[in-house]
């Protein structure tokens, strides 16, 4: 959210008439090209420099940031846009002022709710024991895909989505920083276990950094709507994984919840319903499905086979249902018409046994089937 820039000079119009306005915003547009200009030709600072300044200051809770030399306001937006995506202990920040006298250039954040220093400490520091608390949880697993699970698990636990702030994000203007109040951070969603996608996002990455894992946020368009989720390096891939629609799953009522789906994912999955903005940093490339949850836990098929499934229906006889993945459409189309259209269900183990079938789920965008008992 950026302010004009405020120069640190005073000019007195005597001016009248209706053409008033048109000339005040004429000549503002003239100072603002004037400043930017000059900040090109005289900073010592690269966008990179400032990005680091503004980064830092944010995640130590700076309320001003100081810079020895002139910035432009697009260099000191760019730094405030990078900070959304890299620095998720950054709660509090509303509006931004910057001004210049030429020589050194001031930005100053205004903080959401008007909380002081003292309150963004308190805060903060509540904020990171829980983080802490959950990556301690996490490590004592030991490979990459436990801890992940342990984290995705432990959030989806913790925290319930806050529908009441999606409905204010979605009737605010762009600019209102306060709207979602702290469910689209990090805070909001391990402190005050109510959070929007952002929230969940943020949270995930801020706990993942703290195992050591390569984990960034990424925005842009879910099913139509605006949309945040994360990518996360495990074993040496990178993958997606998307804990709001996770969590979202927990709330159908049925005997078995598909709340894994995306759950390190690669490209081809994510990309069903998913579409990341042009403004997100970095966007890597996640071709692996080494660390998904299907394929962890046996439920991912490369092709379709009747007694494959059965024996899955069996081994998961006491958990009312299965969630099964197969890899190709080919594959998927076999399942739904052998086992569904065909009634080969009931000649299953499970069919057999004389279990009552609840509902099923077939998804052909994710080829999954849902089988509930």
């Amino acid at each position: 959210m950026k302010k004009r820039l405020a120069a640190l000079l005073a000019a007195v119009l005597c001016l009248g008439g209706c053409g008033l306005d048109m000339l005040d915003q004429d000549l503002s547009e003239k100072v603002d090209e004037k400043i930017e200009q000059n900040a090109v030709n005289k900073t010592i600072y690269d966008q990179e420099k400032v990005n680091e300044e503004v980064v830092e200051g944010l995640k130590a809770g700076k309320t001003k940031i100081v810079f020895d030399g002139v910035v432009s306001t697009d260099m000191v937006q760019n730094a405030i846009d990078l900070t959304g995506y890299t620095a998720p202990e950054v709660f509090w920040t509303g509006g931004f002022t910057v001004s210049t006298d030429y020589s050194t250039t001031t930005l100053e954040c205004e903080t959401i709710f008007g909380l002081d220093e003292t309150q963004l400490a308190e805060m903060t520091a509540e904020m990171q024991a829980v983080a802490d608390e959950l990556a301690e949880k996490a490590s004592a697993f030991d490979s990459d895909y436990e801890k992940l699970l342990s984290l995705h698990n432990s959030l989806i636990e913790i925290c319930d989505y806050d529908y009441d702030a999606y409905e204010s994000i979605s009737k605010a203007a762009d600019d209102d920083a306060e709207a979602a109040g702290y469910s689209g951070s990090a805070y909001g969603c391990l402190v005050k276990h109510k959070a929007v996608c952002e929230g969940y996002a943020k949270a995930f990455m801020l706990v993942a950094q703290k195992l050591g894992f390569e984990c960034g946020l990424a925005s842009g368009i879910a099913r139509g709507d605006r949309h945040a989720w994360n990518y996360v390096k495990a074993d040496g891939e990178y993958y997606w994984i998307d804990v709001t629609w996770d969590e979202n799953a927990t709330e159908n009522d049925t005997a078995i919840t598909p709340m894994y789906r995306f759950f390190l994912v690669n490209d081809e999955i994510i990309n069903k319903d998913h579409s990341v903005g042009s403004d997100v940093p970095f966007v890597p490339q996640c071709t692996s499905m080494a660390d998904n949850y299907y394929v962890h836990s046996g439920l991912y098929l490369e092709s379709y086979d009747f007694g494959t499934v059965d024996s899955i229906m069996s081994a998961n006889s006491d958990k009312g249902g299965a969630d099964i993945m197969f890899a190709t459409d080919e594959a998927y189309a076999e399942a739904v018409s052998d086992l569904i259209d065909g009634a080969n269900i009931w000649n299953t183990a499970i069919g057999q046994s004389g279990i009552k079938f609840g509902p099923y789920f077939a998804d052909e965008d994710y080829r999954t089937i849902t089988l509930t008992w």
